[in-house]
């Protein structure tokens, strides 16, 4: 008989109640619910006082050392005075531990809860994400340890897309074409605008997305860094201005898009090409969210949508848009560049 293969398995919140109080010597009368599935499985604790929220990754996404290596940076933001998530300490005074599932050991980490409580006008808000967003970038230059993630590079944002996901497109020819004729030369229009210098590369969040930021009053409060990275900083606007557009196919000429700018460009201005570059990173992170979403339907998450046909309409209707945008915002020639 063959040995049982796991792929994804779903942690009681009992059981982690149980280890929970032991690690982090909860309150007795705390609770632990099922939160939200995803690139992590996220509890939400609650305790007499307060909220937290318990991520623990899926098997094989990440080692330890990356975990801790994103714990490490942001501890060194908040020391900065950057208004990020604040990961919770266990008994031990470590932040990172394991805790074994039916396909392996699995990573946990737990952070204070964020409130969402935002105030006044929205141009404001995001200027001030803007602001955040720039600070983040220039604190990181500080941020002196050899990073153990992969890089977002060629590798990242071309090559694995390219590879990954054309299984799922062989029955759209027209899409292959597009990604295959499109991708690279993307990527070679970053190379040939951009330098590779320190001051506009070092470690991004690599998921600034409206999911992965709460306001209080006005002011952000950024958390999620599990896609971190070391690329060029503007990729991290470019992630911004991908998601925006599920919101708004015309964010990019709106007010609110232009508030972003301004408060990033008032801490650091963007160099030359860079502020092309985001309209790129835009359409290339769309094919980052599309692994990402190719790998989940491996371990039987999302198998019920991702990669279906109205998966592939929106998203590779996404990654079409940010293209043609890229292009028009660049004033490339898609036929010839």
């Amino acid at each position: 008989m063959s040995e049982l293969k796991i792929n994804y398995s779903q942690f009681s919140p009992e059981y982690l109640l149980n280890i929970l109080r032991i690690k982090y010597h909860l309150p007795i009368n705390s609770k632990c619910i099922f939160y939200k599935q995803g690139l992590n499985d996220i509890y939400k604790i609650i305790t007499p006082n307060e909220n937290y929220f318990l991520r623990i990754s899926l098997c094989g996404v990440h080692k330890t050392c990356e975990i801790e290596e994103e714990i490490n940076l942001i501890l060194f933001l908040r020391s900065c005075g950057l208004p990020v998530v604040e990961p919770i300490a266990l008994v031990d005074n470590s932040y990172v531990w394991q805790v074994g599932a039916p396909e392996g050991m699995r990573q946990a980490v737990m952070f204070r809860g964020i409130c969402q409580n935002p105030t006044g006008e929205a141009d404001v808000r995001m200027k001030n994400l803007g602001e955040i967003i720039a600070k983040m970038h220039i604190s990181v230059r500080a941020f002196d340890i050899k990073s153990t993630r992969p890089n977002i590079d060629f590798n990242m944002l071309v090559q694995e897309p390219i590879s990954l996901l054309a299984q799922f497109l062989m029955h759209r020819p027209d899409d292959i074409d597009f990604l295959n004729k499109t991708a690279i030369k993307l990527w070679r229009t970053v190379e040939c605008i951009l330098t590779d210098t320190d001051e506009i590369i070092g470690f991004c969040h690599g998921d600034i997305q409206p999911s992965n930021f709460f306001f209080r009053g006005e002011n952000p409060v950024i958390f999620d860094f599990d896609c971190m990275g070391k690329g060029y900083f503007v990729y991290d606007l470019g992630v911004l201005l991908s998601n925006l557009t599920f919101l708004d196919n015309e964010i990019y000429q709106t007010p609110i898009w232009n508030s972003v700018i301004k408060g990033y460009c008032e801490v650091r201005p963007l160099k030359n090409g860079e502020k092309d570059a985001v309209y790129i990173f835009a359409a290339l992170h769309m094919l980052r969210v599309m692994v990402f979403h190719a790998k989940l339907r491996e371990q039987n998450q999302g198998a019920f949508y991702y990669m279906t046909e109205p998966y592939l309409s929106t998203f590779f209707g996404a990654y079409k848009r940010l293209v043609y945008l890229a292009y028009n915002k660049s004033n490339l020639d898609m036929e010839n560049n």
